[in-house]
């Protein structure tokens, strides 16, 4: 992803930034968050119990250095009002490039990729703002690691067996209390990290989070057809994607008691599919 900078140095963040977005068929609209990189790293992993950790998306929880605020953008005004609110608290003014509103869950995914590059950024340009002594570390320290890596290393030990992943079967306990509304929710995130691992050719995710959408398709109704949905969205094609968000849209409409307009989805998604 690249980050075009309408206020600021990318060469010189200040590591804080308004963050926006366009969409192509809103053209009055920008959807903007708000990006900070943190001086001192934390570790969430101390106060998030074990068992919601794997409800948290992508972050870094062990090693939080740069988040966005809120984590899906928001509409705003005007980028007018950016431009005027970014001079004022002398805040960046980056564009993040162009995505669709109504995918909540790739809108979180496309913030998230924006920030990492704008964090690496910010930690390329203190690297090359260090002090003389500071580069003479750094280059003394690279020596070192070079003649580590040419030591023959030791037979590794043999790696201990896994302990069994019981996080599916928390899934199972949290998505027997969920509400359908707030199922379908769920399984609307959980399509958009599908779609970005599967557009990343990141297999073990993808196969992490088809696991969970199977777990989530039992707490559904048969005719909501879940599973026909996963099967399409486990290709990327701009035809598989139309009729992933056909499906979707088809749930909600069947939750909500919409009939006649499931019906009509369904047609479309049988003309799309021959």
């Amino acid at each position: 992803m690249d980050l075009n900078f309408d206020r600021g140095d990318p060469l010189n963040p200040k590591g804080h930034a308004l963050l926006y977005f366009r969409v192509d068929t809103e053209p009055d609209t920008v959807y903007a968050t708000y990006v900070v990189t943190l001086p001192v790293k934390s570790d969430l992993t101390k106060y998030v119990p074990p068992f919601l950790a794997s409800h948290l998306g992508n972050l870094p929880l062990s090693d939080l250095s740069a988040f966005a605020m809120p984590p899906v953008p928001e509409a705003v005004g005007s980028f007018a009002e950016l431009e005027r609110l970014s001079q004022l608290r002398e805040d960046d003014l980056v564009f993040g490039g162009s995505m669709f509103s109504f995918d909540l869950a790739r809108m979180m995914e496309t913030a998230t990729e924006a920030v990492q590059v704008y964090s690496s950024l910010c930690s390329d340009s203190l690297a090359m703002t260090s002090t003389p002594a500071e580069g003479a570390a750094a280059a003394i320290g690279e020596e070192l690691r070079e003649a580590m890596d040419a030591t023959p290393a030791p037979e590794p030990e043999p790696e201990p067996e896994e302990e069994p992943d019981d996080s599916l079967n928390v899934n199972e306990v949290l998505f027997s209390f969920m509400s359908e509304s707030d199922k379908l929710n769920e399984l609307t995130k959980l399509l958009g990290r599908l779609r970005f691992a599967v557009d990343g050719s990141d297999q073990p995710t993808a196969d992490e989070v088809i696991a969970e959408i199977i777990v989530l398709a039992r707490h559904l109704p048969e005719n909501f057809k879940v599973h026909d949905l996963l099967d399409v969205a486990k290709d990327n094609s701009e035809r598989s994607s139309q009729l992933a968000k056909l499906y979707i849209d088809r749930c909600f409409r069947l939750s909500a008691g919409e009939e006649a307009a499931a019906d009509e989805l369904a047609i479309q998604i049988q003309l799309l599919r021959d």
